[in-house]
């Protein structure tokens, strides 16, 4: 659900429910929209609208964009991956909001290495590119023995796009 700020929640956690107990109201209360915006959710709705040529131009998907981008490496406001250490927890693909996925999003949207926020994701990567090229991150999704070639190759793509 959009929330006046121009990002997205999930609507019932901005009440203090959990899932369990969220499926299990039969009419649930309408979610307060002044609330602020979930960068998880944010992040995973960004990517449609990235992937489509004309929503990607839309001052809508930038105004969320520098939403999402002014929270790299801070908590959610929501339980859902509160912890800040969830930026570095990657997979791919993409699954939920990091900090590859989301620059890989602010890239289509136009964003470039001027925004400060961008400069910070760029050097956060860099600095965790080990002697081998590949890149000292968590990866949390995935069975595939190749995983980490294919994360390091979603990065080397972003150092390519915001060059």
């Amino acid at each position: 659900m959009r929330q006046d700020d121009g990002g997205w929640i999930i609507p019932f956690r901005t009440t203090d429910m959990n899932l369990r107990e969220a499926l299990m109201v039969n009419e649930p209360d309408l979610p307060d929209r002044s609330r602020p915006f979930s960068h998880l959710v944010t992040g995973m709705v960004l990517r449609a609208f990235t992937a489509h040529p004309q929503y990607r131009k839309s001052e809508e998907a930038k105004k969320a964009g520098k939403l999402l981008a002014s929270r790299f490496f801070q908590a959610d406001k929501y339980s859902d991956r509160k912890g800040k250490e969830y930026w570095e927890r990657v997979s791919y693909p993409f699954l939920f909001t990091d900090i590859i996925s989301s620059m890989d999003s602010l890239s289509f949207l136009g964003f470039t290495k001027d925004n400060h926020h961008i400069r910070d994701g760029l050097d956060f990567l860099s600095n965790r590119q080990n002697d081998e090229g590949l890149f000292n991150l968590k990866i949390v999704r995935g069975s595939d023995k190749d995983l980490k070639y294919w994360i390091c190759l979603a990065i080397c793509r972003l150092f390519k796009r915001y060059d």
